[in-house]
């Protein structure tokens, strides 16, 4: 697409207002980070308590029973010629009882070309339902692609079909999307530091929380306990 002189300002324009509002909002953020971390688990149980309580959206207990944790994301899309994402990400895995341990924090990235039209927040539920899915909470970094099998969930409390060889069943706020394809190259990266505000601890990792080294702050006890509460 061929891009006029004009459009060129347009979209320079509308770059200088953005980093501007980025500068903005950088400045009016708090000043303790956990307020911040605090306030991400706070959004992720609420929307998880949103979905469950509606029947349609409700994700079945045998979901939450079978799989091996869960990672909640949550992304903000939109640019201007070339899309983007970014975002951040709660983990958690099944501890040694069987209950859903302390979170760790992720960032997320990644890049689509081509014109983009508008922007917005999505929340994306994935549970981990084998051991490789597992493994992606302690790696590095990882990109959602092919190498693991991921498919959209069956929204319904009732719905008992499971799709025992898929690694990842996802679900997502909004409707009619191709889930699997919505998440597709999103790179999820471990935010350490995150995770060494939120543990007062500067040498902690994801593997050291799910172990239970980790002392679990009453702010993440509700969002366990909504999990727990699905687990037969």
């Amino acid at each position: 697409m061929k891009i006029n002189r004009y459009q060129t300002l347009q979209l320079g324009f509308a770059a200088l207002v953005l980093s501007a509002a980025y500068v903005f909002a950088a400045e009016e953020a708090p000043k303790d980070p956990k307020i911040a971390l605090n306030k991400e688990i706070s959004d992720a149980t609420n929307f998880y308590n949103t979905q469950q309580n509606d029947p349609k959206t409700a994700i079945p207990n045998w979901v939450v029973s079978e799989s091996k944790g869960v990672i909640i994301l949550t992304r903000v899309s939109g640019a201007l010629i070339v899309g983007g994402t970014s975002g951040t990400g709660i983990g958690m895995n099944k501890a040694a009882n069987g209950k859903f341990s302390a979170p760790a924090f992720y960032t997320l990235g990644g890049a689509s070309i081509g014109l983009q039209v508008g922007g917005g927040t999505t929340r994306t539920i994935a549970f981990l339902m084998s051991d490789k899915a597992l493994n992606t909470l302690t790696d590095s970094k990882f990109v959602w692609s092919g190498n693991v099998r991921a498919v959209a969930g069956d929204q319904s409390a009732t719905d008992t079909t499971a799709d025992n060889k898929a690694d990842v069943i996802l679900y997502q706020q909004s409707s009619g999307l191709d889930v699997g394809a919505a998440v597709a190259g999103t790179q999820v990266a471990i935010d350490n530091d995150g995770n060494h505000q939120f543990y007062d601890s500067s040498t902690i990792t994801p593997a050291e929380i799910f172990a239970g080294k980790a002392t679990t702050p009453d702010s993440v006890k509700p969002l366990q306990g909504v999990l727990n509460k699905q687990i037969n």
